[in-house]
């Protein structure tokens, strides 16, 4: 389990959540984020379970929703914990699960809570302002979709 932040873990408070590094060819898609926590960053495209939702379907709504793309989800990369703030200034911790896949169709277009959406070719994900882990969980992904 990735441990991105150190935080407690407490399962009881932590908020649902899930995201997903996409892959098309040698490039990831990312959306800048437009709104806090993590305002003017780069990420997976991803968001909050709602209701009764599993993990993979709140991924690929959240996917869907925010760059307007579908994908065949291939795994999950990990669990990562992330204290942020809210909107209000609360503090909260989210129980994400990451999702990795192939791109399957879709027409690329910001949405949602996203400021822009873009494929991300891999040898330039290291320049981008990200949130913290998500380059790691990125080359994590790839290395799992490349075995056979």
């Amino acid at each position: 389990m990735t441990e991105r932040l150190s935080i407690s873990k407490d399962a009881a408070t932590a908020r649902d959540g899930a995201s997903i590094a996409v892959f098309k060819g040698r490039s990831v898609l990312l959306v800048k984020r437009a709104r806090p926590p993590f305002a003017g960053l780069w990420s997976l495209p991803g968001g909050k379970t709602e209701g009764a939702e599993a993990p993979r379907e709140t991924a690929c709504r959240e996917l869907m929703e925010e760059t307007g793309i579908e994908a065949e989800v291939k795994g999950i990369v990990d669990i990562a914990w992330i204290a942020a703030d809210e909107e209000n200034g609360a503090p909260v911790t989210y129980r994400l699960t990451v999702f990795y896949g192939r791109h399957a169709g879709g027409s690329l277009k910001a949405g949602g809570d996203t400021e822009a959406a873009e494929w991300v070719h891999l040898d330039e994900i290291e320049a981008l302002p990200m949130t913290e882990g998500t380059t790691e969980l990125i080359w994590l992904a790839a290395r799992r979709l490349r075995r056979p």
